[in-house]
Formats: C-alpha cells, sequence, structure tokens
C-alpha cells in the first residue's frame, strides 16, 4: 500500500494525525481499513512506519471530540504525551484523547491494532470515577477482558455486531478503564496549571450531576472555592462558561448516541441527562452555541451531509463566543 494512501486513510478516518515515514519509505507493508461499529468508526491499522503525530494544529482543524480505544493485536508501539509514555503490547487497551498532543511510535516489527471512536463527552460523563485516559491497560481484570472480547467479537462475526449498542460499549469502558475515586485529592501541593487539568477532569466525569458547583468541586480537589475560581481567572475562562459548553457537547453526544442505537431523541430527556434543570434554559444555550434549536439539530442528526454542517457550525469561533 502506498505510504501517501495509508496516510490519506489515517487522515479520512481519525481526524488530522499525521503518519511519518521512514526514511526514502514509498509504500507501507499492511492496510488501513475504516469500518463501522453501531454507527463509531473504527480504524484497523497495520504496518511498518515510524510514527503517528497529533499536534495542536491537527487538534484545533477538527470539529469532533473522540475518546480512541485502541486494542493492540500484534507487534508493539509507544505512546508519548507529555511527559508520560506507555507501551502497547498484543492485549492491551488504551484510551486515547484527541484533545492532546501525542505521538504513537512503533517498533520494527509489523504493529497491527484497532481504534474504536468513542464520543468524548459522553464516554467520559457520569463514570462511577474519572476514567484512566493516556493509561494502558492489560486484559488481567473481568471488565477489561469483557471489553477487549467484545469488541473482537463484534468485528469478526455479523451477528454479534448486530446487537452491539454505543451505551453499552461506553459502560464497558467505564468499568475497565475506572480510576480509583477522586475525593479528598489534595489539590493544594499541585501548581495551578495541574489543578486547573484536574478540574476539567472531575468536570467532565460529573458533568450531569446536579450537585456539580464550584464550591462542591473546589471541596472535592480539597482547596477553596476563591482559589479554585482564581485558577479558571488564570486560563480566561470561568466555572460556569466551562460547564455550559462541557453540558452542550454531551447533549449533542447523546443525540448521536440515541439515533445510532435506533431510539427516539426526545429533547426534554437529553436536556436533563446532560445536567440541565431548566428546558428554556437549555434551548437558548444551544442555539447561541450552534445556531440552531435541539429540535433542528436532532432532524439534521438524522442526515450525514446536515450532521457534518451541524459540526462546522459547532467548530466557528463566532458560536463559541456567542455560546460564553
Amino acid at each position: 500500500m502506498l505510504f501517501e494512501a495509508w496516510e490519506d486513510a489515517l487522515r479520512s478516518t481519525c481526524g488530522h494525525y499525521y503518519a511519518v515515514p521512514h526514511d526514502d519509505q514509498r509504500t507501507v507493508d499492511g492496510h488501513f481499513l475504516a469500518q463501522r461499529l453501531c454507527g463509531l468508526d473504527i480504524a484497523n491499522l497495520a504496518g511498518r512506519i515510524r510514527r503517528i503525530d497529533r499536534t495542536r494544529q491537527g487538534i484545533r482543524q477538527d470539529d469532533q471530540e473522540h475518546l480512541f480505544l485502541l486494542i493492540q493485536l500484534a507487534g508493539s508501539s509507544r505512546i508519548e504525551q507529555r511527559d508520560d509514555s506507555a507501551i502497547l503490547v498484543p492485549g492491551t487497551l488504551y484510551l486515547l484523547d484527541s484533545t492532546k498532543p501525542m505521538q504513537i511510535v512503533f517498533d520494527d516489527s509489523r504493529p497491527h491494532s484497532v481504534s474504536l471512536h468513542l464520543p468524548r463527552a459522553a464516554s467520559l460523563a457520569d463514570a462511577t470515577a474519572p476514567l484512566r485516559v493516556g493509561e494502558a491497560i492489560s486484559v488481567t481484570t473481568p471488565a477489561a477482558r469483557r471489553l477487549h472480547r467484545y469488541v473482537l467479537d463484534a468485528l469478526s462475526h455479523r451477528e454479534a455486531a448486530e446487537k452491539v449498542r454505543p451505551d453499552y460499549l461506553i459502560n464497558l469502558t467505564h468499568l475497565a478503564f475506572a480510576a480509583g475515586d477522586g475525593a479528598g485529592i489534595a489539590g493544594r501541593t499541585l501548581s495551578q496549571s495541574a489543578r486547573f487539568e484536574l478540574a476539567i477532569r472531575e468536570m467532565e466525569t460529573f458533568v450531569a450531576r446536579p450537585e456539580l458547583s464550584l464550591t462542591w468541586l473546589a471541596d472535592r480537589i480539597g482547596i477553596s472555592a476563591r482559589q479554585l475560581e482564581r485558577d479558571f481567572q488564570a486560563h480566561e475562562t470561568s466555572f460556569v462558561q466551562l460547564l455550559r459548553e462541557q453540558r452542550l457537547k454531551l447533549a449533542c453526544n447523546l443525540v448521536e448516541l440515541a439515533r445510532r442505537s435506533g431510539r427516539d431523541v426526545r429533547i426534554t430527556d437529553i436536556a436533563f441527562a446532560s445536567g440541565f434543570r431548566d428546558l428554556s434554559n437549555f434551548n437558548r444555550a444551544f442555539r447561541a452555541r450552534y445556531g440552531l434549536t435541539p429540535r433542528d439539530y436532532v432532524r439534521a442528526a438524522r442526515f450525514p451531509m446536515a450532521q457534518s454542517a451541524c459540526a462546522s457550525l459547532a467548530a466557528r469561533p463566532e458560536a463559541r463566543a456567542s455560546a460564553l
């Protein structure tokens, strides 16, 4: 397979990820297959290349956010993100966050893996505990084995694939990647930047909970509400702005999951499941953010062309500004 064709398949399936060849490499001894499972994209990739890069520019160019569930089938690879590094070997599972820069460095064998693309907001929300995103886990626990077997069986057998539901896949991911409870974290010992990242992670996990407030979040992290407020201000945002943005992203994810599961979409149910307690406030915030009412967005999501238009609207800077 020509290297350019392999990279084009990577870009069209996963977003703005950039393949880096070995010196003078023209072909890839392998394949790149784009597949679908219960309406979710899957990248089935194999081949010997140098690495795959995810840059900040690439992140800005993508409309949608995902958690990529990586399952290593053969060979090995190393994922580097900031100061963290994880080795993927056969049987390893890994959750890759599309909103973070990273590199995947391949060994000299012929690595083979599959990547299941989960909607990020819905995958992070309402987990029993923050997920171990950016950590490699092995199939030594019952939950990890169930998730591993469930995905591979669905890819191998049509009968199994027809029974897969995206919400069940997300629940399995919650069980497999659940970290220890974050309550009681000594946030006061962290840097301001680290505290901010921790606050974002906790908000994404508990975004739909009615008890989520600035005071509740500060108590959970272990700092004062005033200190947490200053941390948000230092990053030119606020708790209220971020919470509204996260809840609106979750609402869009829930619309997509319901559509892919063949369920009816009720606007009231979507609003409450996203953490909104007032339907009028939800409708106003949604229209300010996306330029469509929730009902029009639901109608548009039934059609791929219109769905793409919705994603483009969501990515417009002016739409983001009006929502804030």
